[in-house]
């Protein structure tokens, strides 16, 4: 009996660090994230008839990236989005996400979450989001809307080679693109700030 036990403790052991090595503290995604129309943000499933879609949907296998940033900044990209950590905008290492919808009706759509939630920068971060091969490229009034409750207009500019919409904020939610006359008439309140 002592024998088996000896042999079965090491291989226990073993595989106990395997398990542990895709641990979502090294940042590695350990698993898929849900298939469902995004209900991230607070308030629910945002309201998708308004906001943009891409002309070609993008064929998503993993739907989520993250990366840890520290006070030094950086930046994370995936799938056309984007993060963009200035320097001194955190004061200690913190995981950055980005997730996207992969299911038939979420993932036509230019939205995705955008994380750490309920986390406050001290300096603005800036978030990117596809804007050419979408529905709304080659609009006058392109923007970016975040998700609480209701789709907020925070403002955006075209990058300079066209790609992405960016705008800056203080905190992350679920953030779309869309056009902000078309918004206007829908369901959208004017950001204060």
């Amino acid at each position: 009996m002592h024998r088996i036990a000896r042999k079965l403790v090491p291989t226990l052991a073993l595989i106990a660090l395997v398990a542990g090595s895709g641990c979502a503290d090294r940042g590695v995604p350990t698993a898929p994230a849900p298939a469902a129309v995004p209900s991230f943000g607070q308030g629910g499933s945002p309201n998708l008839a308004s906001v943009a879609t891409f002309r070609q949907r993008p064929s998503v296998t993993i739907a989520w990236a993250k990366k840890w940033i520290g006070p030094e900044g950086g930046r994370l990209d995936f799938q056309g989005f984007a993060i963009v950590v200035p320097a001194g905008a955190v004061d200690r290492v913190t995981q950055f996400s980005i997730s996207l919808p992969v299911d038939p009706q979420g993932s036509e759509h230019v939205i995705a979450e955008f994380g750490p939630h309920n986390r406050q920068f001290a300096q603005p971060v800036t978030v990117e989001l596809p804007f050419r091969g979408t529905s709304i490229e080659g609009s006058t009034t392109p923007t970016i809307v975040s998700w609480s409750d209701l789709w907020v207009d925070k403002g955006a500019k075209v990058t300079p080679d066209g790609q992405r919409l960016t705008t800056e904020t203080y905190d992350f939610s679920t953030y779309a693109t869309s056009d902000a006359v078309t918004m206007r008439g829908g369901s959208i309140t004017v950001s204060g700030g």
